[in-house]
């Protein structure tokens, strides 16, 4: 994943907006597709059988991938906005006033609603930079309509995503936990070692 980022991250300079968002669209995708493949082994460990028609089903649900693969995700907000002024309420009170506690609590309901409406908004996003169609009275051209920040928003949050995966997941499994899967990641000789995610990308 983290060769795509640096491709993602070389078509923001090149200023293709729309296919950097593809593809790491593309790229969360595959690794909400790990997380969900790790979560029907275990289903079939406990003796369901998975049909291969619900696997493909699985497979081709997009926004069921976005979030699987969703193990992040940063909430900004200029600092003239409600969001905005909410978000520098919390960092200015003091831990345990009256201000902290609520701002604190508007927060993670507001995190909450963010949280069910990602996978979907990302859906969207990466269908709008891969698809010229119809819209209205004229045509929806990704060029157009996907903007530098959204990109690198969009970039981020993947780098993000991957960074937690990489370092809770597949090169860390506990032995205790996934003794299973642990032995036999532990067995394969020729194992990728994933690399390190990039660090800020340069845009």
């Amino acid at each position: 994943m983290r060769a795509v980022l640096e491709r993602c991250s070389a078509a923001v300079r090149g200023k293709s907006y729309a296919n950097a968002v593809v593809l790491a669209a593309f790229a969360r995708e595959a690794l909400g597709q790990w997380i969900i493949l790790l979560d029907l082994r275990q289903k079939v460990l406990g003796g369901e059988k998975i049909p291969i028609r619900k696997l493909k089903m699985l497979y081709d649900d997009h926004e069921l991938k976005q979030t699987a693969g969703m193990l992040s995700f940063t909430m900004t907000a200029d600092r003239d906005t409600g969001v905005g002024k909410l978000i520098m309420s919390r960092i200015m009170a003091v831990p345990g006033t009256d201000e902290w506690k609520r701002t604190d609590d508007a927060l993670k309901k507001l995190h909450k609603l963010k949280a069910r409406r990602v996978p979907q908004d990302r859906h969207k996003l990466r269908m709008l930079a891969m698809y010229i169609d119809p819209e209205g009275d004229d045509w929806n051209r990704p060029a157009m309509r996907i903007s530098r920040a959204d990109a690198r928003e969009f970039i981020e949050d993947a780098r993000n995503d991957y960074a937690v995966q990489r370092l809770n997941g597949y090169n860390n499994f506990q032995e205790d936990e996934e003794s299973e899967l642990f032995k036999a990641l532990e067995q394969w000789s020729d194992r990728p070692t994933l690399p390190l995610p990039p660090g800020p990308l340069p845009f």
